[in-house]
């Protein structure tokens, strides 16, 4: 396969792959930050949290024999004993390779096991941090030093906490609105208050660790984006995250506040269930971005 081929093989790999991790480890801290009766959203959110677990796996293999296959030029390579010995052993990124085929058939177990929500929960929310982390030396991080890994570390983790915990909270919402109006505003404020604070925090750590990050590949001279494709996709990538931005403002200061009027909660919950759910469809392409962005050269 032609480098021009394996691309957007490549790219869809890691689309998945982050998609799926950040849901992991996302899904999974909304529950343990939020504390409501919610047994629907709940029940939705574990079943959510299978599908991911598998998809991780799945698409974590392929990832490593796509990065195999474009370092060989063949993907007969794959099959290839010595230079499977050569790619794990040899190379600087061959111990995280193994750490992350652990945690891939973890996952697999996680995945399929009859564990109680709370066990899952807990199990999906430490296996997919360490899944996160681990993405730092398979990518431009690597490249760097052990703060520009930290940084994606806190980067990537803050992303996953806020993208990931938009499921959950769309459950939660659908779960609500069975409530008696009176008592659906009083538990939609009370939710939203509690996420929000989370929210915040991880939004605040995107923006900081988003900013040092882009600091660090353009040696602190943002015109050297300027006209390259690693620039393009970066401003993709950052729109998108504006748009969430705006987005989860409107969302925490106009609907929810407005939820605890009579006349009107009823209609707010249904505008504030449309809009988490597009700022989820705007994450996901959000992370189509940095998952392109990690295979695209960055300025020399």
């Amino acid at each position: 396969m032609d480098q021009a081929g394996l691309f957007p093989a490549l790219a869809m790999t890691r689309w998945i792959q982050f998609a799926s991790v950040s849901i992991m480890f996302g899904a999974a801290l909304f529950w343990t930050c939020i504390d409501m009766a919610a047994p629907r959203a709940r029940a939705a959110t574990a079943r959510l949290l299978r599908v991911a677990a598998l998809s991780a796996a799945v698409s974590g293999v392929f990832w490593l024999a796509a990065i195999l296959v474009n370092m060989t030029g063949s993907a007969s390579a794959i099959f290839d004993p010595a230079t499977l010995r050569l790619f794990f052993f040899e190379t600087p990124f061959g111990a995280i390779a193994i750490l992350r085929l652990i945690l891939f058939a973890a996952v697999v177990l996680i995945a399929i096991r009859p564990w109680s929500n709370r066990v899952l929960f807990s199990l999906n929310l430490l296996v997919g941090a360490l899944l996160l982390i681990s993405q730092a030396w398979l990518g431009h991080a690597a490249e760097g030093g052990a703060m520009t890994i930290l940084v994606y570390c806190v980067h990537v983790l803050s992303a996953a906490a806020w993208v990931g915990s938009l499921p959950p909270l769309v459950f939660a919402l659908a779960e609500l609105r069975g409530l008696e109006p009176a008592g659906s505003s009083k538990q939609t404020r009370r939710v939203l208050s509690r996420y929000s604070v989370m929210a915040m925090v991880a939004v605040g750590l995107i923006v900081v660790s988003g900013a040092v990050n882009a600091g660090f590949r353009s040696g602190f001279s943002p015109g050297r984006f300027l006209g390259t494709d690693y620039g393009l996709v970066l401003l993709v990538k950052t729109a998108g995250v504006i748009a969430m931005l705006g987005l989860a403002c409107f969302n925490r200061f106009v609907i929810m506040p407005a939820t605890g009027i009579a006349s009107t909660g009823d209609e707010q919950a249904a505008r504030l269930r449309i809009s988490v759910t597009l700022e989820l469809a705007l994450g996901v392409l959000v992370l189509a971005a940095a998952a392109l962005l990690g295979i695209t050269p960055p300025p020399g």
